[in-house]
C-alpha cells in the first residue's frame, strides 16, 4: 500500500493545495492521499487562526470527490500542536508495511534542520518536496530526484527525496483571506469551500494572520 501526506493549516484549503494532491496521486500512483489538518501549527502563532472545525470541513468539502483523498484527524485529535516526525510516527504505526510519502514545500523544506528530529523524518517515510516560488530546492541536506511532469514513481525500498519542480503552487491561504474582501475568492478555492467562508463569514474579522 503507498499512502501520500499532506498536511498543513489549511487556512483555507485551496485550488493550489488540490493540484498538488493531484500530481502526487498521479505522479506516485499512491493507494491514498491523507490530508492532515493540524489542530495548531507548532511553527506559527495560534492567533487568529480559523478553528479546526472550520478548517476541517472547508477540507472535507474540497476533497469530497475524489476517492483517494481522505481526511485524516491525526493531527486535530490531540488538541495541542504536533510535530510532523510524531505524526509520521502514528502513520508508521497504523500502516506498518506501506510505503510513505511525506509532503512538503521548498519554503518549509529551506529550514528543514530546524524542524524536530529532522533526521529521523527520512527513515520515516520519502519526501515529496514541491517548488514554491522564491524557495530554491536545497541541495545539501538530502540527494534528491527531480521529477517531470511526465514521470511516474513507483513508491518502495529505502526513503527517498523527490522533488517536483513543475506543480503550480502559486497562491497562498494569505491571498485568499485578503480575496474575502476584495471579491476574487472564487478563483482561487472550489466552489463549496467558497460558499461555506460565505456562510460562515470566515476572514472578515482578521486578515493579518
Amino acid at each position: 500500500m503507498k499512502i501520500a501526506i499532506l498536511g498543513g493549516t489549511f487556512d483555507p484549503i485551496h485550488n493550489g493545495h488540490l493540484a498538488l494532491a493531484q500530481a502526487v496521486v498521479d505522479t506516485f500512483e499512491v493507494d491514498a492521499l491523507h490530508f492532515v489538518p493540524a489542530f495548531a501549527p507548532p511553527h506559527k502563532s495560534c492567533d487568529g487562526i480559523t478553528s479546526p472545525f472550520h478548517r476541517f470541513a472547508m477540507a472535507a468539502l474540497a476533497t469530497v470527490s475524489d476517492e483517494r483523498f481522505l481526511l485524516s484527524t491525526i493531527e486535530a485529535d490531540r488538541l495541542e500542536p504536533r510535530y510532523s516526525v510524531d505524526t509520521l510516527e502514528l502513520m508508521r504505526q497504523e500502516y506498518p508495511e506501506a510505503s510513505l510519502l511525506f509532503i512538503t514545500g521548498t519554503d518549509m523544506y529551506q529550514d528543514i534542520e530546524e524542524w524536530k528530529d529532522y533526521e529521523r523524518l527520512f527513515t520515516l517515510a520519502s519526501f515529496a518536496v514541491v517548488n514554491r516560488p522564491g524557495f530554491p530546492m536545497r541541495e545539501d541536506v538530502a540527494r534528491f530526484e527531480t521529477l517531470g511532469p511526465e514521470a511516474r514513481i513507483p513508491l518502495g525500498g529505502s526513503p527517498s527525496v523527490y522533488y517536483l519542480p513543475w506543480v503550480d503552487q502559486d497562491v497562498s491561504s494569505t491571498q485568499i483571506r485578503r480575496a474575502v474582501c476584495s471579491g476574487g475568492l472564487d478563483r482561487w478555492v472550489p466552489p463549496a469551500v467558497a460558499a461555506y467562508i460565505r456562510k460562515h463569514r470566515l476572514y472578515k474579522s482578521n486578515l493579518t494572520h
